[in-house]
């Protein structure tokens, strides 16, 4: 029996359900729905679940379990836990921007040094001592002339973590290598914890910090449960703790010569594994890793605050997106019309679906800028009346396969910071830092781009618009744009009113 069929067997004896009355009031057959009961087969549709959950006057809580085991019995458990997670990645993304860290300097414990020992090795065994001395190497190092800090351990520590998100710079860069392991699992296995360790790292890309993360597989647990003695470090131009998984146990280096040995082993462990990400550094790479992305697969699924509508631009307004007194002007525009053809042979071979706010398509139809562009672009130009309702037109008129969903809750608050690209085998993030720059970030983990692709291929339809409905607004909007252009308006009031 399934875990569905068991929860409905039980929920029949504890309240009695007279299963002649459910098979009427259902309107199925009574075959099927001893089928049903015995684990044979599911209910055959949503409606029958939802009628079935209804006759036996479920609980809020009991309707909550009654639905979760269905889901699972339709998609097994593996499956549904890392939809699951994906789920809670999506949804919580503005959430791991929001850290709060309490300075271990505050701290009343009587085990808390005064002053880092001078000695050239200092033992210690205490995770409280660790976060002190961690606090006290990493800040004089991301005070110091270009910063280098090397980290060799998982990001499961709170404390830590929130400290580098936090950490105060200097005007100097600092630079921080992080090597750590990444769950590797067979088809059929859980490999969902990966995608929790990605929601820990995301959080010191917004502070200035020059974060580049490396990864090898392996079993996570058995970082806990193994003979290592110093499976860990932190290494500073300086100094150098080698500590114990668990962070408990280890030692305070100070002398040169040991620094520079664990150097050239952190360098060795570095070239043997990953890099997370790829972070581009400018607008153009920006635009050709996006490219590549969208180049390299068959079926893409974005989440976005905005439509995507810049393949549908007129090369006519190209030019007016880029001031007179932009630098390398020429250089920089022909690489926008490069970049436009190449938008439109992926849009031409892809299949892409898009979700995102309604709200965004009012705000561009009440504005005329194109808020997906980079901001320095972006701001410099906004469409007139007849460019935006010749631009939506296009939409309809076209031959790619792209496919527009607004989304509803509740995706709308995290759709409005993040934009998601997954295709079968390639991904994005972008986000806003804390100066309000747009940061890209490639993934390169596989087994992430895999389940954040599955969960966006097969979404709750509850928690999108149709294509259907959405479309029938963009055509809603075209005539609101028209009849401001007929009646020579401005756009200066809301969609709304």
């Amino acid at each position: 029996m399934s875990d569905f069929s068991k929860l409905l067997s039980r929920f029949i004896k504890e309240k009695k359900i007279s299963v002649s009355s459910m098979v009427e009031y259902c309107g199925i057959d009574r075959s099927a729905m001893y089928k049903i009961i015995k684990g044979k087969r599911n209910p055959p549709s949503l409606e029958i679940r939802d009628r079935i959950s209804h006759f036996m006057r479920l609980t809020p809580e009991e309707s909550r379990l009654f639905n979760q085991a269905y889901e699972i019995s339709l998609t097994g458990k593996d499956v549904y836990e890392k939809r699951k997670q994906a789920e809670k990645f999506i949804l919580n993304f503005p959430a791991v921007f929001q850290t709060e860290y309490s300075s271990f300097c505050s701290s009343s414990s009587s085990e808390r040094p005064e002053i880092l020992p001078e000695k050239k090795c200092t033992a210690f065994s205490s995770q409280n001592i660790f976060y002190f001395y961690a606090q006290q190497i990493i800040e004089s190092e991301a005070d110091s002339e270009n910063g280098q800090i090397g980290l060799l351990l998982q990001p499961d520590s709170e404390f830590l973590f929130s400290f580098l998100t936090s950490l105060k710079l200097s005007g100097s860069p600092c630079f921080i290598d992080h090597i750590f392991c990444m769950n590797h699992f067979s088809k059929g296995e859980t490999s969902y914890n990966n995608l929790d360790t990605l929601s820990r790292l995301l959080p010191l890309f917004i502070n200035g910090i020059h974060y580049r993360p490396y990864f090898f597989y392996d079993n996570v647990h058995s970082h806990y449960h193994n003979l290592n003695a110093f499976s860990s470090m932190i290494l500073t131009k300086k100094y150098a703790i080698t500590c114990t998984a668990d962070l408990k146990n280890g030692i305070l280096h100070k002398d040169p010569k040991t620094i520079t040995m664990l150097w050239k082993l952190f360098h060795s462990y570095k070239a043997k594994c990953h890099p997370l990400f790829y972070i581009p550094n400018s607008v153009i790479e920006d635009g050709s890793m996006v490219q590549k992305t969208v180049k390299n697969c068959s079926e893409l699924y974005f989440i976005e605050p905005e439509p995507c509508l810049i393949p549908f631009i007129s090369e006519s307004i190209l030019p007016s997106l880029l001031p007179e007194d932009h630098p390398n002007r020429e250089t920089m525009l022909s690489y926008m019309y490069s970049y436009l053809k190449e938008s439109k042979k992926s849009f031409s071979k892809a299949d892409m679906h898009f979700y995102f706010c309604k709200n965004e398509l009012d705000r561009f139809a009440e504005t005329g800028i194109l808020t997906e562009l980079p901001r320095p672009l972006s701001d410099t130009y906004a469409l007139s009346v007849k460019e935006r309702i010749e631009l939506l037109e296009k939409i309809f008129n076209s031959p790619f396969k792209v496919h527009y969903h607004f989304l509803k809750e509740p995706f709308l608050q995290a759709a409005s910071r993040l934009r998601l690209c997954v295709g079968e085998n390639s991904m994005y993030l972008q986000f806003l830092n804390n100066q309000l720059h747009r940061s890209y970030l490639f993934l390169q983990e596989p087994e992430i781009i895999e389940i954040l692709f599955d969960y966006l291929k097969n979404i709750d339809k509850n928690t999108i618009c149709s294509e259907e409905e959405t479309l029938a607004y963009f055509r809603e909007t075209i005539n609101w744009l028209k009849k401001k252009e007929k009646e020579n308006e401005p756009c200066l009031t809301s969609r709304k009113s």
